[in-house]
């Protein structure tokens, strides 16, 4: 019986069987090469762009920003901060959700937030607490899932269980990092990606995790091995690969220190996934970002813009992106506040109706 028990520990901690790379495709993303001097256009890439202009009330729907965005039916949620607002397709106001405190069915913070279309349940993610807090769409609290190790990014599966994930050693603690499975209450189940421990150098809080279409889930692991991965149907596979002009040293990748040697080290972060559209942020802390977005129907990569002094004015001088914040199934979501409209007259005369106490408006990138 002792035997058998140790057989099953040594199971459960058991490293994941590498994924199998038939089907790896290279993204070469150069960051030291100079910038391009053509830039696709991204009315001619998705098959449609809607604008919506979230409506303003007064003080309780008044959205500061935006952090993240689902879609559920006809209903977009958005988080501000510690805050979900409710919005029809039309941008009207219906209701907006807060319960942050540390009181019962409280959280402190929102870290991510997720919802399971099949439950009508919305989870938050406060790893000020190493908790999901579950509620109905009403708001109603249903129950919290105390998690073992800390958490960056999750993910709500349909059958009940959480992918969950963190890139970094935190506070020198022997918590779980990668990616990996639990169940409905929060116990481990299984591996799914794992990291050389002794890889530091990570981005911190960026979205690793994001729903490509329903039952297939995104993955950006980190830079010790730069691949993207997709779990579906229990399944975890390798899609892709980074590659860059910059190979970062031994010793910074052992580093607690960030910002060692800017021009040798590099970080991925921005990551969001759909069925056709893989986009992430490649960047050496400022000396250079690129921001690429890659066709998956022919693993064709396109340069957004680098960023400059010039940001918004590069990018409305060819048509570029909002600030992507999110993407969910099929949709990448960008933003436009008030004050980036008012400081750009390109940006007055596509929105002329904005004023300083408007909401921002969303834009839906649809596959």
């Amino acid at each position: 019986m002792v035997m058998l028990f140790v057989l099953l520990l040594q199971s459960c901690k058991s490293e994941p069987e590498p994924p199998c790379l038939t089907c790896l495709h290279d993204i070469n993303v150069p960051l030291l090469e100079d910038d391009p001097s053509e830039y696709p256009l991204v009315s001619k890439l998705f098959s449609s762009i809607d604008t919506i202009y979230l409506e303003n009330t007064g003080a309780e729907s008044y959205v500061p920003s935006v952090d993240e965005v689902k879609i559920l039916g006809d209903t977009i949620i958005v988080r501000s901060d510690g805050t979900l607002f409710f919005f029809d397709r039309q941008g009207k106001f219906l209701s907006r959700f807060s319960k942050r405190g540390n009181g019962y069915g409280n959280y402190r913070n929102i870290q991510r937030f997720d919802i399971r279309p099949s439950a009508h349940e919305m989870i938050i993610l406060d790893n000020q607490n190493d908790a999901l807090f579950i509620y109905d769409l009403d708001g109603r609290f249903k129950r919290a899932v105390i998690l073992e190790d800390f958490v960056t990014d999750f993910v709500a599966l349909e059958d009940g269980d959480f992918l969950l994930t963190n890139p970094i050693k935190y506070q020198q603690r022997d918590y779980r990092r990668g990616l990996w499975l639990v169940d409905s209450v929060g116990k481990f189940k299984r591996q799914l990606v794992s990291c050389d421990e002794e890889f530091l150098h990570v981005s911190i809080n960026n979205p690793y995790l994001n729903h490509i279409k329903p039952g297939v889930v995104g993955y950006m692991g980190i830079e010790d091995e730069d691949y993207f991965y997709s779990y579906s149907g229990d399944t975890m596979k390798v899609t892709c690969r980074m590659t860059t002009d910059i190979i970062m040293p031994d010793d910074t990748k052992k580093s607690d220190k960030v910002f060692t040697n800017p021009k040798k080290e590099y970080t991925k972060c921005g990551y969001l996934e759909t069925d056709r559209f893989l986009y992430f942020v490649a960047t050496n802390y400022g000396a250079n970002l690129v921001m690429a977005l890659v066709d998956k129907r022919e693993w064709k990569t396109y340069r957004m813009y680098v960023y400059t002094e010039d940001f918004y004015r590069n990018a409305a001088e060819v048509e570029q992106f909002p600030y992507l914040v999110s993407c969910y199934n099929g949709t990448f979501v960008g933003f436009f506040d008030a004050g980036t409209i008012l400081s750009q007259e390109r940006y007055q005369k596509e929105f002329p109706t904005i004023k300083e106490d408007s909401n921002p408006i969303l834009l839906f990138y649809n596959d």
